[in-house]
């Protein structure tokens, strides 16, 4: 299974189906033609001619060479291959404080909160968590009370959190970012976390690995 819903007591496999939007044609409807084209009486036009044949020359062998195409085995790029490991986290103990002082030295903008015993994945904390909580807003933007820098971050993660298996295809983790507004995703291995795949990372891995069929 590509991707785990992970939090507290939860380890959920989530079915790609759930996740990701359907791509579908809308409903379509016929129409009547403005003005029928008489063919007796249209004006010859040597380039669409010209055009025409070149593309009954060409069909046969675009068809050839797409089916051979089709048959190309592609390599995919999996998520072990570009996820950050070992990955610095939280505990539920941390303050608001200490952490937005390590995402700004570390320039990171997610970070994952783990249990501190034995370091089971709890959800994420974002720079946008931490920063809603000091400016007294909750995630409506509606003010809330201002509980200051010595709150624990375990009162702010987001849990559970979506999680993607090493071996899940990297393509369908950049799918995720785009559809489901999604930053950063976990990667866990039986559960235990090994790494984390962010925007950054899929924009690298694209620099490093340039092949296009890997992205259509």
């Amino acid at each position: 299974m590509a991707f785990i819903l992970i939090g507290p007591g939860i380890s959920n496999p989530v079915p790609m189906k759930r996740l990701f939007l359907r791509r579908e044609v809308e409903k379509t409807e016929k129409i009547a033609p403005k003005r029928a084209i008489d063919e007796a009486h249209r004006t010859p036009n040597k380039f669409e001619d010209d055009v025409r044949a070149a593309e009954q020359m060409m069909s046969g062998a675009a068809r050839a060479a797409y089916q051979s195409a089709e048959h190309v085995a592609v390599d995919k790029l999996l998520a072990r291959q570009i996820m950050v490991s070992p990955v610095m986290t939280l505990t539920p103990e941390t303050t608001v404080n200490e952490a937005t002082q390590l995402l700004q030295v570390r320039g990171f903008r997610h970070l994952p909160v783990v249990t501190s015993e034995v370091g089971e994945l709890l959800g994420m904390v974002s720079d946008r968590d931490l920063l809603r909580h000091l400016a007294g807003v909750n995630e409506a933007y509606q003010r809330q009370p201002v509980r200051g820098g010595e709150t624990p971050v375990g009162e702010l993660i987001s849990s559970p959190v979506l999680t993607a298996a090493v071996d899940t295809d990297v393509r369908y983790i950049a799918r995720l970012f785009v559809e489901r507004h999604i930053g950063a995703v976990p990667i866990v291995d039986n559960r235990q976390l090994v790494g984390i795949i962010t925007r950054s990372d899929l924009l690298g891995s694209v620099m490093r690995h340039f092949v296009l069929e890997l992205w259509a």
